[in-house]
């Protein structure tokens, strides 16, 4: 259980949960209505070299963000951010993306665990 950041952003078996109110080509998501997907988390920054990310094959759509990507152990690895539009809104792949939580999660954690 807890979090396992700064580890890479290569995983296999992931987990990534969420209400999501719509998806790509799906009709079924109410937002109400918990959702889930598995597969293999990879590093996404040949596509966003500014800032390191995880894509994650997944058909969730808006609603989702915040969700975990979490291992079968429960570590979050993780956390859903937005997917691929066309800039309306619309989405344009069945692709979710974190953020490639490490050093700066891990101090913020620690940081909020020292102030309880």
């Amino acid at each position: 259980m807890g979090y396992n950041f700064g580890s890479g952003p290569d995983w296999s078996d992931i987990i990534d949960s969420g209400f999501p109110g719509d998806g790509y080509q799906r009709t079924d998501m109410d937002g109400y209505t918990q959702f889930y997907c598995t597969g293999n988390a990879e590093d996404a920054t040949p596509f966003f070299p500014v800032d390191d990310r995880l894509k994650f094959d997944c058909d969730m759509g808006h609603g989702a963000s915040g969700g975990p990507m979490s291992t079968p152990e429960g570590q979050i690895v993780g956390a859903n951010s937005h997917g691929e539009d066309d800039g309306a809104g619309n989405l344009t792949a069945p692709i979710l993306y974190s953020s490639a939580h490490a050093d700066n999660a891990i101090d913020v954690i620690n940081r909020i665990g020292t102030l309880n």
